[in-house]
């Protein structure tokens, strides 16, 4: 990971799974009801029921562990000839695919084979993996610039949220907001992996920051707090989109049956009036 390489890469796989969670969240809030509906279509029941998600995770964490340790020279001593530690450092970051890496085979496992393991034991290993990962960070960075520690003290600020939300699912799984922040966060976690590479390695005009330089460390905290900002902004765009999109391709309606006046059923539009919407699960219009 000591290249710009080494940061984007995992940088970006946190970005695609934020990406891929906010519009997850939506399509289950809006066409499968928060989780109460089952898809309509054959062909997304289907799609429904194949573990993408952790076989993502899980195709990710061995293209990290491989890059690590076969680029661009295999790696694979821990003791030399002469008895000292060597590749501490890619050790420590094919560690923590490697915890990713089992975070998705048990939600395969969930979503397949062992559906009991679905749920709390998920996001267990889920919270183990971001603990894992900010405590490898935390020491990650010893005897290094002050600039250099700082921009992963940042990192590490972002990955405990991550671990808090995830932890907090276990024991609150229907919690909007701390499914949120937990997107959220791994967003911030994506990008601000990108912004230590370019800073540290392809510095804006080729002119490389001075590592020691007090301004440069504090302005770091300021653009940690913009890369919350904008991610924000990121994700309310893919909400917004993914929403749009659901309405244009006929998603974003879900059945309901009328309990008393019969097997009738009523559609009504999640994305339109919310009181018309409100008197139809409540019996109907005023007119019944």
């Amino acid at each position: 990971m000591g290249t710009f390489i080494g940061h984007a890469l995992p940088g970006a796989f946190f970005i695609l799974m934020s990406i891929w969670w906010m519009m997850q969240y939506v399509y289950t809030k809006i066409v499968l009801d928060n989780g109460r509906q089952r898809p309509r279509s054959r062909l997304m029941y289907c799609l429904h029921r194949v573990p993408m998600e952790g076989a993502f995770i899980v195709f990710g964490g061995a293209v990290g562990f491989i890059g690590e340790m076969m680029y661009p020279a295999p790696k694979w001593t821990i003791i030399d000839s002469e008895g000292h530690w060597k590749h501490q450092v890619e050790w420590q970051h094919v560690t923590m695919y490697t915890y990713f890496g089992l975070y998705g085979a048990v939600k395969v496992m969930g979503s397949s084979c062992l559906p009991s393991v679905a749920g709390k034991y998920e996001k267990a290993f889920g919270a183990l993996a971001f603990a894992v990962e900010g405590f490898l960070f935390y020491f990650h960075t010893h005897g290094r610039s002050d600039l250099d520690i700082q921009l992963h003290t940042m990192l590490v600020m972002a990955i405990f949220v991550c671990f808090l939300a995830t932890a907090g699912e276990v024991w609150r799984s229907g919690d909007t907001l701390v499914l949120l922040v937990r997107i959220l966060f791994t967003l911030v976690q994506g990008t601000w992996f990108w912004h230590i590479g370019i800073v540290l390695f392809i510095p804006p005009g080729g002119v490389p920051w001075d590592k020691e330089d007090h301004l440069n460390v504090m302005f770091t905290t300021v653009m940690f707090t913009w890369h919350i900002l904008v991610d924000m902004l990121v994700l309310f765009f893919v909400y917004g989109v993914t929403k749009l999109v659901l309405k244009i391709c006929g998603f974003s309606s879900v059945r309901y049956s009328q309990m008393s006046n019969g097997p009738e059923e009523h559609e009504v539009k999640l994305l339109g009036n919310s009181a018309e919407a409100g008197n139809h699960l409540l019996g109907g219009s005023e007119s019944d």
